[in-house]
Formats: C-alpha cells, structure tokens, sequence
C-alpha cells in the first residue's frame, strides 16, 4: 500500500512540475506577443507558488530559473534591456522564487515530522496489537475502549465483546468494590502499580497478573482515559515454584548428606563399642545359672541387639553399611514382603498387592528392598489406628527427558512402586520433612524417625526418586522409581538366598588362627571366642607385626581387621596370599567404604564379616573358611559371601 501511495505521489509531482513549467512558458510568450495593456506577467509569478504545493524547495528553483531566463530572454528582446522595467520583473521572479523555496522547505520538514509520527504511532499500534501482556484503556468510568490480542488470550474475550462494557468483566468480586477509588486516583494523575492482583476469565478460571496503570492525557494536560498493562504471572509462579523446590532439595540433600557423615562417623566407632557389650554379656550368660542374673542380663542384651540395629540404620542412611546389588524381580520382592507383613502388620489392616502387567527387573540389594516395603507398609499401618487399607503396586513407566524435573532422573523405563494407604495423612509442613533423619510425628519409645530417611537413601543410591503425596484424613501416597534393567534375575526369591546366606560348613579342630586387630578389646573377644572353640590362637596388634609371625610360623587362618594403622588389612592379606597361598582368610569390616577397598579380595572368594559381630558370627565364618578345599581355585570359583544379621 504504501508502495503504491508512493508511486501516485511520484507521478503527480512530475504532473505538477511539468504544468508549472508550461505555464512560465505560455505566460512570457502571451506577455509579449500581446498588446501593453494585456498584462500577463503576474500569472508568472504563480508558478514557483504552484511548484511550492510540490514541497521540493529543487523544484521551485528550477520553475523560477526557468521563468527568470524567459523572462530576461524576451524582455531584452521587446527592448526592455537594462531598463528598471526588466530589473523590477527579474527581482519579482527571484523574491517570490525564494519565499516559494522557503515556504516548500518548511512544508516539507511538517509533511516528514508528520509522517514520521504517524510511523510511529503506526508501529506503536502493531505493538500492542502483537504484545502478549493485556493491554486495555479505559475512559473514566472504566469503560473500556481500546482491548488488544493479548488480552484476548489472556481473558478469553474478544475485542468486539469487551469494548464498551466495564473493566470490572475481569474483576473479582472484592476487587469490584475498590475499583472506584482506583479510579478516582487515577482521574486525578495518580500512577498505580506495578502490584499483583487475581483476575476471572470469560470460563471462570482465576489467573494471577501483574497491573500497571496510569492516566493518559491530552495535549492540555487533563486527564481523559486511563490505560494498563496487565501481564500473566502464571509461567513465573510455576518458575518461581521450580526453583523453590530445587533450592528445598538441594538444601535437603545437603542436611541429609552432613547428617549422614556425621551418623556414619558415630556408628562406626559406636560398632565396637557394641562388639565388646555384647560378647561379654554372652560370656557372663555362658557362666551364670541364676535364673534372675540371667534374665537381667538377657534384657540388657536385648538393649544392646536395639542398639545395634540402630546402628546399622544409621550406617544404612549413611550409605556405609555393605550391601549386594543384584538384579531382582519386583513382583517377587512384593510377595515375599507381603508374606512377612501379613502376620506383622495386624488383623484391622487390609494388605492388598497387584503384580505388574509385566516381568519388572531393577538392580538393587533384596535385603534393602524388603526393608523399603516393609518401613513404608509399618508407617502406613501407624496411620491408620483404627483400620484400613493399605496397597502395594507396581509396574512399568518411562520418562521422558526433562531438564525440569527433580531430581533430574535420565529419561528411560523406570520401574514404579506404589504404597498408599487411606489412613489419617499429613499436612504439607509435615510432608515437606518427612525424609528428614530423627523427625517423627509418633510417640516417645514408638519411633527412631530413621525409618522413611533410610528408604529415602536405599532409593536413592539405587539410582531412583521417592515422592510423597498426602492429603490430611484422606491418606498418604508414596511413589518409587527406579532404572529398569533388562538382564536375567539372579534369583526369584529372598528366603532362599538368606538361607543361603546363613549356611555354615562344618570345620575347627586345632587350626592355628592369627587375630589382628588394632582394637585391643575387641581383639580380645576375638581371641577369647576362638579360643573357646578349640582354635590355637595368636594375636597381633598391627598389619607390620602381623606379617612378622606369619613369616616365622605357618597359620591356618588370618583374621584381620581392614582399617588399622601402619599397614591396613587389605595389604595385609594381598601381602599374605602372595607369599603364603596356603593361608586362609577371613576379614573384618565396619563399613561400606572398607568394602569397597577390598572388593578386589572378595571378588576372589575371601571371606568377610562385619562389626558388631557376635560369637556365633565368627565361628560361622571360620568354619566355613576352614571348612572348604584347599585348591585357591575352588576358592576362587564360588560366590564372595558375607555375614551378618539380615539386612546389614
């Protein structure tokens, strides 16, 4: 359009120009060709005024050079040379020349000051037509009168519908009641805003928006409409939202990962405190008869097995207690947790489990895994005082890649976990703290508040998420995922492989066994434990001296503790099956860090136990070391086995 306005505009300059031109020529000819008192030359002085209308100062001057030449050509012609006569027509033609190119000048600068505002208005116009924020004026009394796209998509309005009906269309109901002191204060030139404010679209819904508004005035200065921007919050509240939650993980990760060195810390120290209480408690009980010192001494005990389990949740939450990932099948973790918490959970509880659709593999311990089914099932029973029920499912879901979500799992088939429960649910500042070490909501003497902090770090070191979704009097939802793997199942049940875990092989005899140990009591209650077997045992109190009596004297058997000063267990027993293949080997661990440094060993078939151990512990892995063939190969052959009580 413009092209073509352009083009017009070009061609009728030329039109004028020419006319002008024709003009000065016809004038000066008739002037002279016709009697003196037939006066032309005025008309001549049109010409640059006409070519002025042209508002190219260039033109005016080339009408009013070409007049002043015909003008001096057929005046000197007409005998007219030199005389005041031809001086006065010549002065006319160049004044009215000049005031001509000046009046065009000036004409111009207005016509391109015009056309530049009217671009800009034009482009101001597109603007807010294409802005994505509602933009909306209104006169006084609120009606509106100007209602752009924007607004459109962000109210469901159309232009047509809005304009001329009142801006309380998009008012809530207690916004309706101020909205005449707002616009009295803008009536008298006061701005508002930038404020916050909730808005009702053409459906009903509610959206949140930033509004500004201002008085709009005219070229006198007063006040005639008011207009606003009104912009949808709705993406920033949801950003705002993502970034809360990933600073509130990030800050739980953090809480729980310096709770969990500190934990780990405590508990490994704690360990062989424990060792010595409950092997010398054994041995008082081994030489007690009364019937009254004996059940003394069995609570205490059992005060102290409380203890150790406590420990072993904290090395757990801590991710420092040893365990064996292997690929497992869900449906058979289900079913053996369910046959455990069927008799555990009580006769008020509805236990109900769905299989998945499909084989569902994951990789994790099959210990740990019971333990999360069943820390989830019990808190689900706590719930629900007076009865309810809880279900377990599971199956298969994929996610997507998405850089939002938290945490940031990798895109890929997940395998889901779901225990929910229609017990008495919590409110969100409960559930927010949930996974949290030590908090619990329940009695004194009737929870840890380890429980959901050790599920939260078993899921978590297996590569998954857990979720919580609660709603208070209605129940608790708690969501799994972890990586599905595709390999064959190592084994279809958890009953058998604790059997086989607890299988010992017959052995003992006057086999020479060396202790080591840099604890001095816990290296005498080993060596008392021995002892009393039947072993003949010697005792060292480091790897270096360890290593001398090996050397000077053949021993059936080492049992070395791994972290020990000077020279560790791990190199102790490298050195030891090097120079004296002959010699068995059965370590002692207090944690998952010291597992790691010897799984080379262990990989090998050397055997291992953990702290606390108790009597029956260590004489299971002496046997069984004792027990087997001396080929290393058929050592080497067979599974690396631990012991310990279930689950650690």
């Amino acid at each position: 359009m413009r092209e073509r306005v352009a083009a017009l505009r070009s061609g009728w300059g030329a039109a004028l120009l020419t006319t002008a031109v024709l003009l000065v020529v016809a004038v000066v000819v008739a002037d002279f060709v016709t009697p003196p008192d037939k006066v032309f030359f005025w008309l001549i002085l049109l010409a640059p005024v006409l070519a002025a209308i042209l508002l190219r100062p260039w033109a005016v001057a080339v009408v009013g050079l070409v007049a002043l030449i015909l003008v001096w050509v057929m005046s000197s012609r007409g005998g007219m040379s030199g005389t005041v006569d031809q001086a006065m027509r010549l002065g006319a033609i160049v004044g009215i020349t000049l005031l001509s190119a000046g009046f065009a000048h000036r004409l111009g600068v207005l016509e391109r000051r015009a056309h530049r505002g009217a671009e800009q208005e034009s482009t101001l116009a597109a603007i807010v037509r294409s802005s994505e924020d509602a933009v909306i004026t209104t006169d006084l009394d609120g009606t509106i009168t100007t209602w752009n796209d924007g607004a459109t998509r962000q109210y469901g309005w159309r232009a047509d519908e809005a304009i001329g009906r009142c801006i309380a269309l998009v008012y809530t109901h207690d916004q309706i009641f101020v909205m005449p002191d707002t616009l009295a204060g803008l009536s008298a030139g006061k701005r508002r805003g930038p404020i916050e404010a909730h808005r009702v679209r053409k459906d009903g819904s509610h959206v949140e928006v930033l509004v500004s508004m201002w008085p709009v005035r005219d070229r006198f200065g007063q006040v005639v409409s008011v207009a606003r921007i009104e912009r949808d919050l709705t993406a920033v509240k949801q950003a705002e939202e993502q970034r809360r939650l990933v600073i509130e993980r990030s800050a739980l990760a953090e809480r729980l990962e310096c709770l969990g060195q500190l934990a780990g810390g405590v508990a490994h120290d704690f360990n062989n405190l424990l060792a010595i209480n409950l092997n010398y408690l054994d041995f008082v009980l081994e030489r007690t008869a009364d019937a009254e010192t004996r059940e003394d001494l069995t609570r205490a005990r059992t005060s102290a097995e409380r203890a150790r389990e406590l420990t072993r949740q904290l090395l757990l939450f801590a991710r420092q207690e040893p365990g064996d990932a292997e690929v497992i099948d869900v449906d058979s973790v289900i079913e053996d947790a369910r046959a455990l918490l069927g008799r555990t959970i009580g006769g008020h509880v509805e236990l109900i489990a769905r299989r998945s659709p499909e084989p569902l593999a994951v990789r994790c311990d099959w210990g740990r895994m019971e333990q999360v089914l069943l820390n989830l099932v019990i808190n689900a029973r706590d719930a629900m005082p007076d009865g309810g029920t809880v279900v377990i499912e599971a199956g298969p879901v994929r996610l997507e890649h998405d850089p939002d979500r938290l945490p940031p799992l990798p895109a890929g088939p997940y395998a889901q976990l779901k225990v929910s429960d229609t017990g008495t649910g919590m409110p969100p500042e409960v559930a927010a703290r949930i996974f949290e070490p030590f908090f619990t909501t329940k009695a004194e003497q009737h929870g840890t508040g380890l429980g959901l902090a050790t599920v939260y770090s078993i899921v978590t070191e297996a590569g998954g998420d857990i979720t919580v979704s609660s709603e208070p009097g209605v129940g608790t939802t708690f969501r799994i995922l972890l990586p599905a793997v595709s390999a064959p199942v190592a084994r279809a049940g958890g009953a058998a492989g604790r059997a086989r875990r607890g299988e010992t092989a017959p052995g003992g005899g006057r086999s020479r066994i060396l202790v080591v140990e840099d604890d001095a009591e816990v290296r005498r209650i080993a060596v008392r434990i021995l002892a009393g077997a039947g072993y003949r045992v010697t005792e060292a109190a480091n790897g270096r001296v360890a290593l001398d009596r090996i050397n000077r004297g053949p021993f059936d058997l080492l049992l070395t503790d791994i972290v020990m000063p000077e020279m560790s267990g791990s190199r102790l027993a490298e050195t030891v099956l090097l120079h004296h293949p002959g010699t068995r080997i059965v370590l002692i661990s207090g944690y998952s860090e010291e597992c790691t440094r010897v799984r080379h060993l262990t990989v090998e078939g050397i055997e291992m136990i953990h702290k606390p151990f108790t009597a029956d512990e260590l004489l299971g892995a002496v046997r069984r070391v004792l027990g087997v063939a001396t080929d290393r190969g058929q050592a080497a052959a067979g599974a690396p086995k631990t012991t310990g009580t279930p689950g650690e």
